[in-house]
C-alpha cells in the first residue's frame, strides 16, 4: 500500500535540514510538488489505477531527492560539475535505506528505483519492463514540463542567448528530432536549443498537449534577444507539436 500523507509527511521532514532560504533549495522544494500535481494529470489521463496512481506520484515526489544535498554540497545542480543526481537520488533511497521513511512496503522498489535513476537521463534503459518503462517515462515527461513551466511562468531559469553559432553536433540531433546531449553543448545558444528540444524526448499525448495549450514554444521564443537565429527551429516545433497531438494516441 503507497501512503502519499505518509511520503508527503517524511518528504517535508527531509528537506526541514536544508535551508529554504537557498533559493535553488527553495526552487527545488516547489518544483518537487508541482511535478506532484502533473503526476495525477497524467495518470487521469492515461486511466492508471489507483495503485500506479499512487506509485507515480511517490516517484515524482522522490525523483530529484538527490538535488538538495547536491546544492548543499556543491552550490550548483550542474551534474556534470557535480554529480549524477539521479543515480545518487537512487544512493539516497535504495543503498542508505531511506525509501523506507516513505513508504514500508518494498514491492515497488525496482520501479521506483529504474524511474527516479532514469528520469534524468539522456535515454531510459532499454532493459525496463512494460511497467517501468511506463513510470520512467512519465516522470520524465512531467518533469519536464515544470522545467519549462518554470522558464515562462515563473522565471526562475532564464534562456540566455547571443550572437553564437549553433553547433553542429546540436543542429543534427534538431534536426533528427532528437534531443540533446549535455556534452553536446558549446555556447549559450546551444543551451537554449537543449531546452527546446525537451519536445523531442515528450512520450505521452497530454505532455504534447500541455505544450500546446500553454503555448510554451512561442512563449520560451519570446524571452530570447536574437530570435532569427532560432525562428526555423521554433517553426519546426510548433509543426512538430501539433502533428503528435494528431498521432499519439494517449
Amino acid at each position: 500500500m503507497i501512503d502519499i500523507k505518509k511520503a508527503k509527511k517524511a518528504f517535508d521532514e527531509y528537506v526541514k535540514d536544508y535551508n529554504m532560504s537557498d533559493k535553488m533549495i527553495y526552487l527545488k522544494y516547489h518544483h518537487t510538488y508541482r511535478v506532484c500535481e502533473q503526476s495525477i494529470k497524467i495518470s487521469k489521463s492515461l486511466g492508471l489505477n489507483e495503485e500506479d496512481s499512487n506509485l507515480s506520484y511517490l516517484i515524482a515526489l522522490l525523483h530529484d531527492i538527490g538535488r538538495f544535498e547536491q546544492e548543499k554540497r556543491y552550490g550548483t545542480f550542474n551534474d556534470i560539475k557535480s554529480m549524477d543526481h539521479g543515480a545518487f537520488g537512487c544512493k539516497l533511497l535504495f543503498e542508505e535505506g531511506l525509501i523506507r521513511k516513505f513508504i514500508d512496503d518494498d514491492k515497488y522498489d525496482e520501479i521506483i528505483r529504474k524511474a527516479i535513476y532514469n528520469h534524468n537521463k539522456y535515454s531510459i534503459d532499454e532493459s525496463l519492463n512494460e511497467r517501468e518503462l511506463m513510470h520512467a517515462k512519465i516522470i520524465r515527461d512531467i518533469d519536464k514540463i515544470d522545467i519549462i513551466y518554470n522558464v515562462v511562468e515563473l522565471g526562475g531559469i532564464v534562456l540566455h542567448d547571443d550572437d553564437s553559432a549553433i553547433g553542429d553536433a546540436v543542429k543534427i540531433s534538431f534536426n533528427n528530432n532528437k534531443p540533446i546531449k549535455k556534452e553536446d553543448r558549446v555556447t549559450k545558444n546551444d543551451s537554449v536549443m537543449i531546452m527546446f528540444a525537451f519536445i523531442f524526448d515528450l512520450n505521452y499525448k497530454y505532455s504534447y498537449e500541455y505544450f500546446l495549450k500553454n503555448d510554451f514554444v512561442n512563449r520560451m521564443f519570446s524571452k530570447l534577444k536574437n530570435k532569427e537565429i532560432f525562428k526555423e527551429y521554433v517553426d519546426k516545433l510548433n509543426e512538430y507539436i501539433e502533428r503528435k497531438c494528431n498521432d499519439v494516441r494517449k
